[in-house]
């Protein structure tokens, strides 16, 4: 005979568990969303999802573009010109995101923010200065070596990021196939 304990049945497997208390309901707390723009249908989505999430949880949407300038103006364009292009696109940027903020409902807090930088680093920086408790983004889904070629502004988020990220696949029910949006001009 050996003095060691036999295993548990399953039966007192099944009472123990039913015996410990129910783990405790935790509540997410949202209360600042930022959402990144490029004004494509991803990006439309995000900022649909968000809408539907802040009006739910009565969070307040940050609007965020940031203007890429080594992206969109060449070294010697900016020298050159003496920075009144960058300046002149983000005028842009803010004119774009002032027509953005009238989708959002009036119920739902809004305000917009453009600024110069890369992306992904500017995204991840607005974050932590505005203290989001999530950031809702579109993801273009590129493929793996894409991604593992070039980055991506998502992937750099959602590893630097100081909250949650959500990200959205897919475009909006509202543009075709060529990333276009359709309005509904009343046209039968």
């Amino acid at each position: 005979m050996s003095d060691s304990p036999s295993a548990p049945s399953a039966e007192e497997i099944v009472a123990e568990i039913k015996s410990r208390p129910a783990p405790q309901r935790s509540t997410i707390s949202v209360e600042r969303i930022l959402v990144p723009t490029d004004g494509s249908g991803p990006a439309f989505k995000a900022l649909n999802e968000a809408i539907e999430l802040a009006a739910v949880t009565g969070a307040e949407i940050t609007l965020l573009m940031v203007v890429d300038l080594d992206k969109n103006v060449a070294a010697f364009e900016q020298v050159s010109l003496g920075g009144y292009v960058p300046y002149e696109m983000l005028i842009a940027a803010y004119q774009f995101l002032a027509d953005l903020i009238h989708v959002i409902p009036p119920e739902v807090k809004a305000h917009v923010r453009a600024e110069f930088g890369i992306p992904g680093e500017k995204i991840v920086e607005v974050a932590a200065e505005e203290e989001s408790d999530l950031i809702v983004m579109g993801d273009r889904g590129f493929s793996a070596l894409r991604r593992f070629l070039t980055g991506s502004v998502s992937t750099y988020v959602m590893q630097q990021a100081p909250c949650p990220v959500l990200l959205c696949k897919g475009m909006p029910d509202d543009w075709d196939e060529d990333d276009n949006y359709i309005a509904d001009l009343g046209e039968k």
